[in-house]
């Protein structure tokens, strides 16, 4: 799910992990980002495939992405490290080694530009700090939760288990919020 977040936001690593439920607005379809690497706070449109899971994940408050075992995520400097092992157990399973969290935000950048949207709404959208006069001054027109919705998403993704339910998929996990219970039951009934 951390994932995810990361593919259809654009966000740092360590914007995701500081996210609280309150930074959440779902009818809005934004999100707060406090603190980011500008020092500014921000707001982030939130991408129309997110709202479910955002919805799901908001109703236990506090931190919105959690570890595997329900803890928030250190929000560490060198953000991204923190998912070095989850992620690299995910690569070995799915056979996509060439993945890190930043793979996220450059593809979320890439793809808005491949889908034609203004280079300041893609800033706007990614937090990039405005390096030049003429652009402090420049409205444009685009709204950014129509930009970041061009973003295509896999259609495989509506039958996928965690897709259809978030926060009951993660009950399965430990604690309601870890690491995957049902998984470990399943290998014990096994003959």
């Amino acid at each position: 799910m951390t994932m995810t977040g990361l593919f259809f936001t654009g966000l740092r690593p360590i914007e995701l992990f500081a996210l609280e439920a309150s930074d959440v607005d779902l009818e809005q379809r934004w999100l707060v980002v406090r603190s980011s690497k500008t020092g500014e706070p921000r707001g982030v449109p939130m991408h129309e495939v997110l709202a479910r899971l955002f919805a799901s994940l908001v109703q236990r408050g506090g931190k919105v992405f959690r570890t595997h075992d329900g803890k928030p995520y250190a929000v560490l400097e060198n953000a991204g490290g923190q998912l070095k092992m989850p992620l690299k157990a995910a690569r070995t399973r799915s056979g996509i080694l060439d993945v890190s969290p930043y793979t996220a935000r450059h593809t979320v950048s890439t793809q808005l530009v491949v889908n034609g949207v203004h280079q300041y709404v893609k800033d706007q959208i990614l937090g990039h700090a405005v390096n030049d006069m003429s652009r402090r001054y420049t409205n444009i027109p685009q709204p950014r939760i129509e930009a970041i919705n061009t973003i295509a998403v896999p259609d495989t993704w509506s039958s996928l288990e965690w897709w259809k339910d978030s926060l009951a998929w993660a009950s399965k996990l430990a604690g309601e919020q870890g690491r995957r219970t049902d998984l470990e039951r399943k290998r014990l009934e096994r003959p």
